[in-house]
């Protein structure tokens, strides 16, 4: 059976017509065979010729219509047969992601995806690991916001960094802009079943399973940070807080892979977040708590996802969805973005370096890096994501030699380029 270079699944949600969108107007896809799956036939076809219409790209309505659902597994199968690399749009991950892998890894086609569920990408890498080895399919998630800016930040530093790095601090930003900034409440579920299964303890225990052997640590550490602290320096002067997503565990899991499979000495990374002010960050910490409390239990957690956008201030809307606009620049070397005008949301991801190292005497670097791009949670991390199946496309021989489960720094470190001009890009400061 002939195989599709990409199948978008769930190509009718709001994250899946962005993906459709940016392939059709790329130019880098020119050439690729381009297919979307979902649910409903009416529904994606209406989806490709909205699209059509609005970006003028006619040839968009002749992509090819695969039926598929995560209910039933046989019609998985049968879209995973036709694909090279499936991006998976679907989620909340935790609840739909592992039966598109399964189909994926049983059939021989690669996989990548947007999610930020520490548990499902663990519990990826613990169950299908092996096979995928085995059949030579990449899997590769957290390909967007988690955890691309700081994953390979991480790595690009190491690349670019005269010495033995030791340590990274991150800070992530988002700068809402005059039109504020909001996220789907999809994005809230995804959120919240994240913050459950983190607070179920287990998740530990499966990070410890991934990394079995030793690794070194350097005896360097940051200076000691309250959970509000201020930092200072070239790049940022904010009140910060630690950031309790999938970026930490990420790295961690990169740089082990990196240490033993490559001999390079790990990095530890110590993430944080601002959003500017003392008081902006009290008042945040209150909800992210509140919010955290809510997500443990079912009641709670169901009412918090019928009510987001109010219980949110605006951060999360119903009905969310994206325009459609027919130019994008061009992405470039599998690690650029697309950048649309109409959108105010901008991501600053800031990464403050320590290196340091004993001779004769003790000396210190320091270097600061920033990695700058737009909208963070739908334009750059989709963006992201299509650049990951590109690369899984195009650049096989830069890739892990056999295929698996990988964080995305394991599986693009060799394809990581630098190129200025580009909309998402990492720069020295």
């Amino acid at each position: 059976m002939t195989r599709y270079d990409i199948v978008v699944y769930g190509a009718t949600g709001f994250t899946g017509i962005v993906i459709v969108r940016m392939l059709a107007t790329e130019p880098l896809f020119k050439g690729q065979s381009i297919a979307v799956a979902g649910r409903s036939e009416k529904k994606l076809r209406t989806v490709l010729e909205q699209i059509a219409n609005e970006t003028g790209y006619s040839e968009v309505y002749k992509y090819p219509i695969i039926v598929a659902d995560n209910e039933n597994d046989e019609s998985l199968e049968k879209m995973a047969k036709q694909a090279k690399v499936i991006m998976n749009a679907v989620g909340p991950y935790t609840l739909y992601g592992e039966a598109v892998v399964r189909a994926a890894v049983n059939n021989g086609a690669s996989h990548v995806d947007l999610s930020a569920e520490l548990s499902f990408l663990e519990g990826m890498e613990k169950t299908y690991g092996k096979q995928a080895r085995e059949n030579g399919s990449y899997i590769v998630g957290a390909c967007g916001l988690a955890s691309i800016p700081a994953d390979l930040g991480v790595e690009y530093l190491k690349q670019n960094f005269d010495g033995t790095l030791d340590y990274v601090e991150t800070c992530f930003r988002l700068n809402r802009g005059p039109s504020g900034y909001s996220f789907n409440t999809a994005t809230c579920e995804s959120v919240l079943l994240g913050t459950k299964s983190m607070s179920e303890g287990g998740e530990g225990a499966l990070h410890r399973s991934l990394m079995p052997k030793p690794v070194p640590v350097s005896k360097f550490r940051p200076s000691f940070r309250f959970p509000l602290s201020k930092m200072s320096n070239n790049t940022i002067d904010a009140w910060t807080m630690p950031f309790l997503g999938t970026d930490q565990p990420t790295v961690e899991r990169s740089q082990y892979y990196d240490y033993h499979e490559n001999g390079k000495r790990p990095v530890q990374i110590y993430p944080y977040f601002t959003i500017g002010s003392f008081l902006n960050s009290i008042a945040l910490g209150l909800w992210v708590a509140v919010f955290g409390l809510f997500a443990l239990f079912g009641p709670t957690r169901r009412f918090v996802a019928g009510h987001a956008e109010e219980l949110s201030f605006g951060m999360f809307k119903f009905n969310h969805r994206p325009s459609i606009h027919p130019h994008f620049p061009e992405i470039r070397n599998r690690l650029s973005t697309i950048s649309s005008s109409e959108l105010d949301g901008e991501r600053e991801n800031r990464l403050m370096i320590n290196q340091q190292r004993r001779r004769a005497y003790l000396f210190v670097w320091k270097a600061s890096v920033l990695c700058h791009g737009p909208d963070p949670g739908y334009t750059g991390a989709t963006a992201c994501l299509c650049a990951s199946a590109l690369a899984l496309l195009d650049d096989r021989e830069k890739l892990p030699k056999d295929g698996g489960v990988f964080t995305t720094a394991t599986a693009f470190r060799n394809t990581l380029h630098e190129e200025d001009g580009s909309d998402i890009r990492f720069a020295p400061v």
